[in-house]
């Protein structure tokens, strides 16, 4: 099976896969232990306790990403993270953006024209739309980490492309 894996996705994407997956479980675990084992849960501290749960992932996926998967550019750290926070924010948006999309529009649009008697089960459709917009959104951010992040950053992209001839 590892085999099918490598010859059919590049080592860089499954890395990113692997490692932003850890990421995720640090992200959850981290929230989890401050919103339900310490308890800061009530108003302004679950949003406290999301938002320091999203900078570990955050934190766990840069340092793991930047030294396995992707080569260096020769970028200063603190530019890579500068690009890194940008990128992450804008990937935060489009999957609140996307997954709200698919739960209020597309998923259940997709359902309705299920053939009569067709049933999905008990699937929860929060939890199918927040997955599909996270594997959507991966795209974008491989992409973004691997030319962005870690490598000649925004700057550098942005004068490449108004440099390009019209």
């Amino acid at each position: 099976m590892s085999s099918l894996i490598s010859r059919r996705l590049p080592k860089e994407l499954v890395l990113f896969i692997v490692f932003s997956g850890s990421a995720a479980i640090a992200n959850l675990t981290t929230g989890y232990v401050l919103y339900s084992v310490l308890g800061l849960s009530q108003g302004w501290h679950y949003a406290l306790s999301v938002a320091l749960a999203f900078l570990v992932g955050m934190g766990v996926s840069f340092s793991l990403n930047r030294r396995y998967t992707f080569r260096r550019a020769g970028r200063r750290l603190h530019d890579e993270l500068r690009t890194f926070l940008i990128v992450s924010l804008v990937g935060l948006v489009l999957t609140v953006a996307v997954s709200s999309e698919l739960r209020d529009s597309l998923l259940p649009a997709l359902l309705a024209r299920l053939p009569s008697g067709a049933s999905l089960g008990q699937i929860n459709i929060e939890v199918l739309a927040h997955v599909g917009a996270v594997g959507i959104v991966a795209g974008y951010s491989f992409l973004a980490h691997k030319f962005l992040s870690f490598g000649h950053g925004i700057r550098q992209a942005l004068l490449r492309w108004a440099r390009r001839p019209s």
